[in-house]
């Protein structure tokens, strides 16, 4: 009997262990030896972060203020301040060959052949004064612009009172001005200063001003152009102004001329209004308005009307009288 009840017993107890065999491991209870748990490894991965645009720096700038759309207009073309008009008035000077009014003149060089043709012709001539300024005018030479600065003055031509454009000097380039002209020797102009009541002897100053140039330094100053406008807007009422210049030149000079008005601005200036050019720039001989003076001052001819007050003369030096 007691052998059967062990029997059962050790029975139940093998069943027992046998489900218990079968069932799974319980969870969360300690182990006999503890071991780490695995983990996830993060891997890093890159994240994307946008470069910062560098950004102009704002400058502040004032607030325009609306303004009506402007038309486009044509450049202006420089013109030059009006002179106001002052004619000089006439001193009293003599020669010996007689008094100086407005229509005085003497031939400085006067060179015939034998069969009497005229090959050189040079005088002095006396001109009033019209304004105390110095104009400006651009024109071509030898195919270059040139800034020829002159006097507006006047001469009788026997009783007839004619405007001249007195050429003083010029300079290579258009629209110059008397104060921005450049630094070299066209800027400067010979100048002889007298009285009045001091005998005049235009043939002896002009031997003079034939001098080298060291040598008639006492007699003529040289004098710049802005300085010259100063002095001219000195100068008394009364004035005689007097010019000097070749009118007809030997044609074995023309070569040495035509350099000259090519390389030299002063001369390209003071001898345009006496040597003609075609198409080519070749120098073709001396102008009318040449002829015309030589007509005028060799032989006692008459101005033509077209040309009265359009007559041109140039100055090698200036001659002031004043009282």
């Amino acid at each position: 009997m007691k052998t059967s009840k062990l029997l059962r017993l050790l029975s139940a107890l093998i069943l027992l262990l046998t489900v218990l065999s079968c069932n799974a491991q319980p969870q969360g209870r300690p182990t006999a030896f503890p071991t780490d748990a695995p983990t996830l490894t993060l891997v890093p991965t890159a994240t994307d972060t946008p470069t910062p645009v560098p950004t102009s720096t704002m400058t502040p700038t004032p607030t325009m203020t609306p303004t009506s759309t402007l038309v486009p207009t044509a450049t202006p073309t420089y013109t030059a301040t009006p002179i106001p008009t002052r004619l000089a008035q006439l001193p009293f000077l003599n020669t010996n060959t007689g008094s100086v009014d407005w229509s005085y003149f003497y031939l400085t060089q006067k060179e015939n052949l034998e069969d009497g043709s005229l090959v050189a012709l040079s005088a002095m001539v006396a001109f009033q004064l019209m304004d105390r300024g110095i104009h400006t005018e651009t024109i071509k030479i030898l195919g270059d612009d040139v800034t020829i600065f002159y006097l507006r003055v006047r001469h009788d031509f026997d009783k007839n009172m004619g405007e001249v454009k007195l050429i003083l000097t010029g300079f290579f380039g258009g629209g110059l001005e008397v104060n921005n002209v450049p630094a070299d020797g066209s800027t400067y102009i010979n100048v002889h200063k007298r009285h009045a009541n001091v005998a005049f002897e235009p043939w002896k100053l002009h031997q003079e001003w034939s001098l080298p140039p060291a040598q008639r330094e006492p007699l003529f100053e040289s004098m710049r152009l802005d300085e010259l406008e100063k002095y001219l807007g000195e100068l008394p009422d009364q004035v005689i102004l007097l010019a000097d210049h070749p009118i007809i030149m030997k044609r074995d000079k023309w070569n040495q001329l035509y350099l000259d008005m090519d390389r030299i601005s002063a001369s390209a200036a003071r001898l345009s209004p006496f040597f003609a050019f075609n198409e080519f720039n070749q120098m073709v001989g001396q102008t009318t308005m040449a002829h015309v003076w030589q007509n005028y001052l060799a032989f006692s001819s008459d101005i033509p009307a077209d040309l009265i007050n359009k007559m041109s003369f140039s100055a090698e030096y200036l001659v002031f009288v004043t009282p």
